[in-house]
């Protein structure tokens, strides 16, 4: 298991994240939705998936649950414009390891994929 797997429903954010991520070292991919997210795991699972909390159809705590079931492993940071205290305690509950409120700058999101990478949630 390897990568980052950047799941959001936007495409410019999946560009902008992929660039950050790959000018970091990371091996990082792209999912347009929860349902590709799961498809791609199922053939090349991550180390870490940042997904977006609201997204159409399956949102990104009904894709944490999968993949908590599947990848128990796999440490997921959720992203979500729709900063209250119960979207952050909702991620939490769904087994998040973290949680950066949009927009996010570069070093917020480097120290959370670095605090899921060594296992220490935020």
């Amino acid at each position: 298991m390897s990568g980052v797997l950047i799941v959001d429903d936007e495409e410019q954010i999946r560009l902008l994240l992929r660039r950050w991520l790959q000018k970091w070292g990371y091996d990082a991919r792209v999912a347009v939705s929860a349902a590709d997210a799961l498809a791609q795991l199922e053939t090349a699972p991550a180390s870490i998936v940042l997904c977006d909390v609201i997204m159409p159809v399956h949102d990104g705590l009904w894709l944490t649950d999968r993949i908590r079931e599947r990848w128990p492993e796999t440490a997921v940071i959720m992203a979500s414009g729709a900063l209250d205290i119960e979207t952050v305690k909702s991620t939490r509950r769904k087994g998040a390891v973290d949680f950066v409120p949009k927009p996010f700058g570069r070093e917020q999101l480097r120290q959370a994929l670095q605090r899921a990478a060594t296992g220490a949630a935020a």
